[in-house]
């Protein structure tokens, strides 16, 4: 009688553990069919609620030399490398003096005005020439989109007075 008590147990739990297996198996390709259709449409995601990016070490008006470091900052949200499908997290992406894109595709990687940030890098050393220059902050999500709506810094102006001291 204990042994097909045992036994009974035996083939519940399995029969419990491959219901689970199939049901994670189905809910993996459901979320890779979703991920293909967004990304083949161009979907953006939603924006995380109250996220915001911003410049941690530079004010707009500053005089800076080049390289110098830029140190990225983000709340709300978290930083994960591109690619990388997961809820509410994108990567950081640097616009330099304001370059044009369309916001409702994935952001060019071939314009070298945006600089992506793709491995979740969260500060650079960035090489301006001398004079004025604009910068901006935009958090991408895991296809290189903004979110909608789009998580922008504010557009800072910093002027590069030479190159650093060695």
């Amino acid at each position: 009688m204990r042994a097909a008590l045992v036994a009974l147990m035996f083939v519940t739990a399995t029969g419990a553990a491959l219901a689970d297996w199939k049901k994670d198996l189905k809910d993996a390709a459901k979320q890779q069919a979703g991920a293909k259709l967004e990304q083949t449409l161009g979907l953006p995601n939603p924006a995380p609620a109250g996220s915001a990016v911003y410049f941690i070490n530079l004010k707009s008006g500053a005089t800076i030399a080049s390289p110098t470091l830029v140190q990225f900052g983000l709340k709300g949200a978290g930083v994960s490398p591109a690619g990388l499908q997961s809820t509410d997290t994108g990567h950081h992406v640097l616009l330099v003096d304001d370059p044009q894109y369309d916001a409702t595709l994935a952001l060019p990687l071939d314009n070298p005005k945006i600089k992506h940030f793709d491995k979740g890098q969260t500060e650079t050393a960035l090489t301006l020439s001398p004079g004025t220059h604009t910068l901006q902050l935009i958090l991408a999500d895991w296809k290189q989109q903004s979110f909608n709506p789009a998580v922008v810094s504010e557009r800072i102006t910093v002027t590069v007075s030479g190159t650093a001291k060695k």
